[in-house]
């Protein structure tokens, strides 16, 4: 890579989006735009704690390219500023907030997540915030600092074994279907659950096909990346989960900027669930 260009790593579930930019913007011309038009939408005193979710800082990393002999210049988009403390707060609060504006859920339902514990603390706490009940069922693999952060904000935690698959029939033990045993296969018992005792009370917002998830990064994240980079990215390197926040960016980004490299990093054999 050139001397002039950028990269830039932002944080996803937990710290880091990586992203790859080019044509580099000089420090004194960016911040004598940045008095101009500040690009930062968040109020000066926010109304709720959800309106210190998203615009989070973008840095520049000198350390670690200098010392890996890395010519392009390296950021850096800070997701766990976000109040919840990762990139999944951005979805929580849009799936949240999106359900309430169709009329799907109501003051007072209760909302059921599986998930791995970050999109359970964005969802716990927009929850909180906006008046819903929140149930997450959790796999035992799970970090208890997570859990703890969930019963803060409020939400019932269902912890399930971390073996029992998320796929139907990937794991059939004498005639039984491990999957009912997963965080997946509790949630939706627990809707069920519920739903027979107060039918239309629990929900499923679903992360995984939620379409409010990818657009919380169309309309949220890839839109403060090209404002933070004068629209000048050459690649962006994005961590995998659910494929939201990559699916989101690289969309986006791609309508502003046909030839940008998108690249996806995900842990060897995260599919084998």
């Amino acid at each position: 890579m050139s001397d002039n260009t950028k990269i830039l790593i932002a944080a996803g579930v937990s710290a880091a989006v990586a992203l790859v930019l080019g044509m580099h913007v000089g420090a004194s011309m960016g911040a004598s735009a940045e008095k101009k038009n500040h690009w930062n939408t968040e109020p000066k005193i926010c109304k709720t704690i959800l309106d210190h979710v998203g615009n989070t800082p973008l840095v520049r990393l000198n350390k670690i390219p200098k010392a890996d002999g890395v010519e392009c210049e390296i950021l850096a988009k800070c997701e766990f500023f976000n109040a919840g403390g990762s990139v999944k707060d951005r979805i929580g609060k849009r799936m949240v907030m999106d359900a309430a504006k169709k009329g799907t859920i109501k003051k007072g339902d209760i909302l059921i997540e599986p998930t791995s514990g970050n999109t359970g603390i964005g969802l716990a706490l927009a929850s909180a915030v906006l008046g819903y009940k929140m149930v997450i069922s959790l796999p035992k693999k799970m970090s208890d600092e997570k859990v703890n952060v969930l019963k803060a904000l409020g939400a019932i935690v269902k912890r399930t074994p971390t073996d029992a698959p998320c796929v139907i029939n990937k794991d059939i033990r004498d005639g039984i279907d491990g999957q009912k045993y997963s965080h997946i296969g509790k949630a939706n018992k627990i809707k069920e659950e519920l739903n027979a005792s107060v039918p239309g009370q629990a929900h499923i917002l679903d992360q995984y096909a939620n379409p409010s998830n990818p657009l919380a990064h169309i309309e949220g994240t890839a839109e403060e990346l090209l404002r933070q980079c004068d629209g000048k990215i050459d690649a962006v390197v994005v961590s995998a989960g659910t494929g939201g926040t990559i699916a989101g960016i690289a969309w986006r980004l791609k309508q502003s900027l046909p030839n940008v490299k998108i690249i996806g990093v995900d842990p060897q054999l995260s599919y084998d669930v």
